[in-house]
């Protein structure tokens, strides 16, 4: 057995190592996900992620996800929400995907109540 002293860095890039992609399956029969050893390796894990918790906390806001227009402007050098023609700034409707049809829908956010207009939010 070996102790090793890292950084948070380091040590977060090896943690995030072992986080299995989007559509992959996890195997627990062996290793830190086997139910034998889990109870140990969790003990040891919640000790080490309270001495570091407060670096965490601050490295989130470095990492965080960038969102829609973000990516999209960082990928095409255009900001997707500035219309090519008259260079003005458009709102988001509706949002359409080929395969799970309408994902947002401005009308129903209304319809429902839960839209704030910016009248509101601003107040009197």
């Amino acid at each position: 057995m070996e102790h090793e002293t890292v950084d948070v860095a380091t040590f977060i890039g090896r943690m995030v190592q072992h986080t299995v992609a989007k559509g992959f399956k996890r195997i627990r029969s062996y290793g830190v996900q086997a139910t034998k050893t889990f109870a140990k390796v969790k003990v040891m894990l919640h000790a080490a992620l309270a001495k570091v918790e407060g670096v965490v906390k601050g490295a989130v806001q470095i990492i965080a996800r960038l969102t829609y227009r973000q990516r999209y402007k960082q990928s095409t050098g255009r900001d997707p929400l500035i219309c090519p023609h008259c260079r003005g700034e458009m709102g988001v409707w509706c949002i359409w995907h080929p395969t799970y049809g309408v994902i947002y829908d401005e009308g129903e956010v209304t319809k429902r109540g839960t839209y704030a207009s910016i009248a509101q939010r601003a107040g009197p």
